[in-house]
Order: structure tokens, then sequence, then C-alpha cells
């Protein structure tokens, strides 16, 4: 099973070792950033008090800088106004999906990248959604979920970005 990093802007998650010194199957140990408090997911486990790792020796994120622009946007308008750039930045070459999920959980659409190519290589990397599903036809106005996973030998790094559309 693959151990699943949520990791933010403010905090990197540490995986979890198991007793013999392995990562844990399914654990992840939410390191405390000064100033940026966590919220707490079932499976998740703190650090103790004397066990911290100090910010200094925190891994660079994998993934930094996620953003949409518009957001909102108006899927009805011609062109690129009538989308929205989904962009962010890879610390290496990996590859990437990203799904995109209505406010009920059900899945809309689904990108894949490729390590090394657009959208899953090092850098600054984006792609437009024109507010269509995998069928093709237009989405209804209102929000909706960007789930974007990096896949990594033993880890998968998820970063959740939140999309509006308007009509």
């Amino acid at each position: 099973m693959a151990i699943l990093a949520l990791c933010s802007l403010a905090a990197a998650a540490i995986p979890a070792m198991a007793d013999d010194g392995r990562p844990g199957a399914d654990q992840v140990v939410m390191a405390y950033v000064s100033g940026n408090p966590l919220m707490m997911l079932p499976g998740m486990r703190s650090l103790p008090r004397t066990g911290q790792i100090p910010t200094e020796t925190m891994p660079k994120p994998l993934i930094s800088e996620v953003i949409n622009y518009p957001n909102p946007f108006d899927s009805r308008k011609a062109g690129l106004e009538g989308q929205t750039q989904v962009a962010y930045r890879l610390d290496r070459d990996a590859p990437v999906t990203v799904t995109l999920y209505d406010l009920l959980g059900m899945r809309v659409r689904r990108w894949q990248f490729g390590a090394g190519l657009n959208g899953g290589r090092q850098g600054t990397n984006s792609f437009n959604w024109d507010g269509t599903n995998e069928a093709g036809n237009k989405v209804s106005k209102g929000g909706y979920i960007a789930q974007i996973e990096i896949d990594l030998p033993g880890a998968v790094v998820s970063v959740i970005r939140k999309i509006g559309v308007l009509h």
C-alpha cells in the first residue's frame, strides 16, 4: 500500500516509520511548522513533543505554487476568457494525475501527464480547463475540487484546489 502524504506550502509530511525502521504502510506523521497549525485527518498522528523535527531539516515540497486563474470563471465565454488555467510548480519530473470532482464527490474529468512532459516536468506546469466534463459537455455552475497527485515510488503526494464555475 502506498504512503499518502498530504503536503501544503506551509508544512511537509514525513512517512511514519514502522517498528522495523521501514515506512509505515498507511500512516503519516505531520510535522508542526510554527505559525501554521495543521488539521489532523483520520489515520494521521502527530509527532511526539520530544521527537519533533526542526523545520530546517524539512524536505523541500514536491509541488508548490498551485493556482488557477481566473477563479471563478465563466465557461460560457469564448476562447481563453471561458477557461481557467491551472498551474503548479514541481520539484522534479514525475507522473502527475489531475482529477476534477464536483462537490458531491463525483468525478468530472481527469488529466494524466507523464514524467518529463508538460504537466509532469520539473518547474512550472499548466493546463487549461474549459468547463467541460469527460464527455465534452459543459458542467453546471458551482464549485469543483481539483486533486493534483504526484506518483513517486513508495509515496503519493496530493494537493487540493477549489475551482468555481459561473454562468
